[in-house]
């Protein structure tokens, strides 16, 4: 449910105010989470300081996830962020 939040929550913020898509299925009996938004900027992995109240979503997606990545929307419109998750 953590990395679900974090890979929204990322999409949410690149998105601003537009639409996204969420996507759960079964990959090779794996869960696999996926979503969509409309930003073809990719998302970067940063140190972010113990202080700071955000910027750890990508560290904890690999943290939890068996294998994750982004990659280009297959309409050619934005991205999707997915993490497949240990059995």
């Amino acid at each position: 449910m953590l990395v679900m939040s974090e890979i929204v929550t990322n999409a949410v913020t690149a998105a601003r105010g537009q639409q996204i898509r969420l996507r759960c299925a079964i990959y090779h009996q794996a869960p696999l989470l996926e979503c969509w938004d409309p930003s073809p900027a990719r998302p970067v992995q940063r140190d972010a300081p113990e202080t700071a109240e955000s910027g750890r979503g990508l560290t904890i997606i690999t943290a939890y996830a068996k294998d994750s990545g982004t990659r280009p929307a297959a309409t050619g419109e934005g991205k999707v962020i997915w993490a497949l998750m240990p059995t």
